[in-house]
């Protein structure tokens, strides 16, 4: 708890700084999110779906309220479920048992955008997470159940364009120091006016987790591995070779380790004969080139990401991802068997009039095999197409020894999906379709296959 302490005051007080240091808007180039490529709208909404949902076993009538507010740069949005159960009329209260409670039904705080602004700090639910240029975090989504939401914290500091701080921290549960990641990071040249070399950056960024929350799988409990921490570090540096009002190209590489997890439990495990493991830290290594577009304003943006990735046994690239959250025990055992490999990361995220935005990425080894399997995810989303039809979705598949099996819905995907019918201009009705995990009460993650049906209020203020 005193660490957690320590981490959220040096925020606070690096925040409360930079007025006095801060004075002028930075141009960072690198953007690879989803979520970053569509400008924040700079309106407030208010939202609420009426209808059926059901959550774990149990099934549920009520409204989800879904207000936000923006003011400039400063936005907060709030996911409040007032549901009762179909079967004895009680109020559905588990989304704020445990960890950070009342504190979930804010989704999110934010002010600023991340490598647009000087200052970027978001609070809330964290999804599709980057920490410098994603070598050891990237993708990644703090809260595996959408009832349970976790509430962490990520942000980006950067003062007179010279020296700045990432990072983000996973979760305000007092149970337990979980994940923490922290990149500081220099542009010396960044004051200057000489094209190219004043968007040198270079960043050390550090990662530990030592999360000792009570989780469980179906025969045991589990983060045992993590009982006296895991360690990560890398070294990064980029650049960014033209930049235009159209289009910019940047070039960046890193290396990173992966240090040995020294848990007795953990090697209790590669001790047994049927895991033929040989353990010890594992490195990697990546060059790759980021590419922005933009035509006629917000007529057509496109972002591209291209990287080639080299890491030796015991170590998978971009290990804290969308999935890392579900079962720690297991990602680190397959550290065990990992070998040394060669691969490819892309990503590519496209946004047509601001109406249709599209995306994806995959991380795809040379030799696909179990102790290295491929990631993917795809995203979607449109706003009021051809005026009356919303459309948003997103699905991520881990653990994938097949790309046939990109598709198979299993124990490693997680899909989320929308439809909407504009009835009027304030009125929708609509069905969300889940292939999701759900936390039980305890601590087991299974997952749910929803489909639920619903009318929203939908108006902007």
């Amino acid at each position: 708890m005193r660490k957690i302490t320590l981490a959220i005051l040096a925020i606070t007080l690096s925040v409360l700084l930079l007025p006095q240091t801060v004075k002028s808007q930075v141009n960072f180039e690198f953007e690879s999110s989803f979520e970053n490529i569509n400008q924040i709208d700079s309106v407030s909404l208010f939202s609420a779906a009426f209808g059926y949902a059901r959550i774990g076993e149990k099934n549920y009538a009520g409204v989800r309220l879904n207000p936000e507010l923006r003011l400039g740069k400063l936005g907060v949005g709030f996911d409040i479920p007032v549901y009762f159960n179909l079967d004895n009329g009680k109020m559905y209260t588990d989304e704020f048992k445990d960890g950070s409670g009342v504190l979930r039904m804010i989704s999110y705080l934010s002010y600023g955008r991340k490598k647009k602004d000087p200052l970027y700090i978001k609070v809330g639910q964290l999804r599709g997470e980057h920490v410098g240029y994603g070598s050891l975090v990237n993708n990644y989504n703090n809260s595996m159940s959408f009832e349970k939401r976790k509430t962490g914290v990520s942000y980006d500091i950067c003062i007179k364009k010279i020296v700045g701080i990432e990072g983000m921290y996973s979760d305000f549960d007092a149970s337990s120091f979980n994940l923490f990641a922290i990149r500081p990071y220099v542009r010396p040249f960044g004051a200057s006016e000489i094209p190219v070399i004043k968007t040198l950056d270079m960043g050390f960024t550090y990662v530990s987790d030592k999360d000792k929350s009570k989780r469980y799988d179906e025969s045991h409990d589990i983060n045992h591995f993590l009982k006296d921490g895991m360690n990560a570090w890398s070294v990064d540096m980029g650049i960014t070779l033209v930049n235009s009002s159209v289009f910019n190209l940047g070039w960046y590489a890193h290396y990173s380790k992966l240090r040995k997890v020294e848990s007795d439990s953990l090697k209790t495990y590669f001790a047994a004969p049927e895991t033929l493991a040989n353990y010890d830290s594992g490195t990697g290594m990546g060059i790759g080139l980021n590419a922005n577009m933009k035509i006629i304003g917000n007529l057509f943006k496109l972002n591209a990401r291209i990287e080639r990735l080299w890491y030796s046994d015991n170590y998978m690239p971009q290990f804290f991802d969308a999935m890392y959250e579900l079962n720690k025990d297991a990602k680190i055992a397959q550290l065990g068997r990992a070998e040394k490999q060669e691969g490819i990361y892309g990503s590519l995220n496209a946004s047509i009039l601001d109406k249709i935005i599209i995306g994806g990425n995959l991380l795809l080894p040379d030799d696909i095999n179990e102790t290295s399997p491929a990631f993917m995810q795809i995203h979607l989303r449109t706003k009021d197409l051809f005026d009356k039809i919303l459309i948003e979705g997103s699905y991520s598949k881990g653990n994938l020894t097949k790309l046939d099996d990109a598709f198979k819905f299993d124990e490693n995907s997680l899909a989320v999906m929308r439809f909407a019918y504009k009835i009027s201009p304030f009125l929708y009705t609509g069905v969300d379709y889940r292939w999701a995990w759900v936390e039980k009460e305890d601590g087991n993650y299974k997952i749910d296959n929803s489909v639920m049906p619903y009318v929203a209020l939908r108006f902007n203020f």
